[in-house]
């Protein structure tokens, strides 16, 4: 563990619960000062009890939706910390569902927090960053942003978007001093799953919290966790047939499991042995 983030300020939004609560509390034990941001003040009270121990935690509820709030949280962020070190646009919503049956409140919402969510968070931290000539934005994105994974398709469209929309600003700023990181997670044990059961291959939150803050140490421009899943990446990436016939198999498997009320949300071994 190294002190890079010791003395930082960072804001993490989704961080009162799942892989944001994880990445925030990282952040804590390695000396940084967080704004740790839920979208319900109920959920801001819980993690001020959790993270109590902690005097560089700061709190508040923000609707990352609405531009006004997540212009406010910026502001108030600066104006108290003096800085913004690094953002965290974790906040996000899943969606693992037949295609048939999205309906356009559903692409709203996930477009809504996903993509707009990111797009406020930047547009209102750049020009800090530039005034500071100094900063990090790391965006949340899926292995469901790299890859076109089957009965995600409100999910891959606000995700290849972000991961699409990062790369650019990676690039485009590389000059100013502002570096820019895509996470793609595949399946990291947390509430995004609600009932339904955690896919057995996924990894805890602390643990993808540590991978990513390396990988945000480093300045990597696409962190891909855990382990297979850059593994899956980079074998489909190179062999397209490949891909193709990994991609009809598992989509032919989770439109068996709709069928049956049995989804898949995880990856099953079968399938991944193709690309091993």
């Amino acid at each position: 563990m190294t002190d890079v983030f010791a003395g930082k300020i960072a804001v993490v939004t989704g961080g009162t619960s799942g892989i944001g609560y994880a990445v925030a509390e990282e952040l804590l034990k390695r000396g940084a000062t967080v704004w740790v941001i839920g979208s319900r003040q109920e959920s801001v009270e819980k993690a001020k009890v959790s993270f109590g121990r902690y005097a560089n935690a700061r709190f508040a509820a923000v609707d990352v939706t609405v531009a006004d709030e997540v212009r406010g949280m910026i502001e108030t962020c600066v104006r108290e910390s003096g800085r913004l070190d690094y953002l965290f646009n974790n906040a996000g919503i899943g969606m693992t569902h037949p295609s048939a049956y999205l309906t356009l409140d559903m692409w709203k919402k996930a477009v809504d927090l996903n993509l707009w969510g990111v797009i406020y968070g930047i547009h209102f931290s750049l020009p800090v960053m530039l005034a500071q000539k100094s900063g990090h934005i790391v965006n949340t994105s899926s292995l469901a942003g790299i890859l076109p994974l089957p009965s995600q398709t409100v999910y891959c469209a606000t995700k290849f978007a972000v991961t699409g929309m990062t790369e650019a600003l990676r690039y485009e700023y590389a000059d100013y001093g502002i570096a820019f990181t895509s996470v793609c997670p595949a399946n990291v044990a947390t509430a995004i799953f609600g009932k339904a059961e955690v896919p057995k291959e996924a990894i805890p939150a602390d643990e993808a919290a540590r991978t990513i803050l390396a990988g945000v140490e480093k300045k990597e421009g696409i962190i891909i966790l855990p382990a297979f899943a850059k593994t899956l990446y980079e074998r489909l990436s190179k062999d397209p047939e490949l891909k193709e016939k990994f991609m009809l198999e598992y989509a032919k498997r989770r439109n068996e499991g709709w069928v049956k009320c049995v989804p898949y949300l995880g990856v099953p071994d079968d399938i991944l042995e193709m690309s091993r």
